[in-house]
């Protein structure tokens, strides 16, 4: 999963197509780390329709600080720059794929 920072988050959230789910994620986060395998196996299976990208919040503070996160993991999914729903905290991996179905 691409690691980006404001300005490449800037510039894929204009040029892509697909819906795009952001991973608000810190290396100290446990849950985060425990997330992470479970995300590049959907990334892999939802390619043609969603573009997964990760956002280390330790690294960025100020890209979390835009998207509102206050709890980590968060899970931002948007379309066309709207964000269309987000999940915060620890997300069992059916959670995440039934929102992926639920917003396609």
């Amino acid at each position: 999963m691409e690691q980006l920072d404001a300005d490449k988050l800037a510039a894929v959230l204009e040029s892509e197509s697909r819906g795009v789910l952001i991973d608000f994620w810190s290396p100290w986060c446990g849950p985060c780390r425990a997330l992470k395998p479970h995300l590049a196996k959907l990334a892999d299976e939802r390619e043609k329709t969603w573009r997964f990208v990760a956002v280390n919040t330790e690294a960025h503070p100020e890209v979390a600080e835009d998207y509102g996160v206050t709890a980590l993991p968060t899970l931002v999914f948007l379309r066309a720059g709207e964000e269309l729903s987000r999940l915060a905290g620890a997300a069992l991996p059916s959670t995440i794929d039934a929102k992926l179905d639920e917003l396609a």
